[in-house]
């Protein structure tokens, strides 16, 4: 009796797991991460990709426009707005897409909508009353940790699709960064169980993050229960300190090295080279996919 007992509870623990992990956020094992990336951080990225013979895989969503990408938006690209009216005006358009609302403590976003975040992170939260298909990605920064982690609760409870915890300044240090993360993720559960939430990871910050510490990072956030990241690869402030070898400003190398390590990288397609015999009018050899000679 005690031993079907044993294993009756052992059978409902197991059960619960799912249900549990749902609801403190963890992000299951067999879902790949989501990823967001900036345009210009993406092409310095593929650029040094090509250079290692190697190519990225796919990533969720590419942001552009906005301050801190001054390249233009592209078809199926996800424009970065750091004022609510901008933002709104595109959703009175029915606009119908991915957006990020990045709402920080610089000067690109208007002073009246800093003074109070929160009121304005759930109006952003809420356009999709406007616009059915508008989906907010709220990426608020501010100092102190609290006061963000504050900021991002409303981002949920407003309804917003998703998240982004900026941990970035914290990469390098896998415990702190758990810490960090873990608080900030049980803060948003509670107020959303939909919510998508995202960490931020950055190849520097200024200071230079090795590709063994980002996926260490990486690592710590999704155990966290975080379903994605915003993968920073760019200059901050002027300030780079990466090295030529690191693939120069922004450190790419570091990026495209980080991504092979979690699997995001896959092997460059190749011309197709095929054999031509004397019958095709062609002396033997190779010739490229498009059929003209390799001389």
């Amino acid at each position: 009796m005690a031993w079907t007992l044993a294993v009756t509870g052992l059978l409902l623990a197991t059960l619960a797991l799912p249900a549990a992990a749902a609801v403190a956020g963890v992000a299951t094992r067999h879902r790949p991460p989501l990823w967001l990336v900036k345009s210009n951080d993406l092409a310095a990225l593929e650029q040094q990709a090509a250079l290692d013979g190697t190519a990225l895989r796919s990533f969720t969503w590419v942001g552009c426009g906005g301050q801190s990408d001054p390249d233009p938006c592209h078809a199926r690209q996800d424009p970065i707005f750091t004022s609510y009216w901008t933002l709104r005006a595109r959703a009175r358009a029915k606009w119908a897409g991915t957006a990020i609302f990045d709402i920080e403590g610089w000067h690109d976003t208007p002073a009246h909508q800093r003074l109070h975040p929160q009121s304005w992170i759930c109006r952003a939260a809420r356009l999709h009353r406007i616009d059915r298909r508008l989906k907010v990605i709220i990426t608020p920064w501010t100092k102190p940790d609290s006061v963000m982690i504050a900021e991002e609760v409303a981002a949920a409870k407003c309804g917003a699709y998703g998240v982004d915890i900026q941990s970035q300044f914290i990469n390098g240090r896998p415990r702190a960064l758990a810490r960090f993360i873990h608080k900030a993720v049980r803060a948003i559960r509670r107020a959303s169980r939909h919510v998508i939430i995202l960490a931020g990871l950055a190849t520097n910050y200024p200071q230079v993050v090795s590709a063994r510490v980002l996926t260490a990072d990486y690592n710590a956030a999704q155990a966290g229960g975080v379903q994605g990241f915003w993968l920073n690869a760019k200059e901050w402030l002027g300030r780079n300190r990466c090295t030529a070898t690191q693939g120069g400003a922004g450190c790419p190398q570091i990026g495209v090295q980080f991504l092979a390590d979690i699997g995001m990288t896959r092997a460059a397609r190749r011309p197709v080279a095929r054999l031509v015999t004397p019958e095709a009018g062609v002396a033997p050899g190779l010739v490229r996919a498009t059929g003209s000679p390799l001389w």
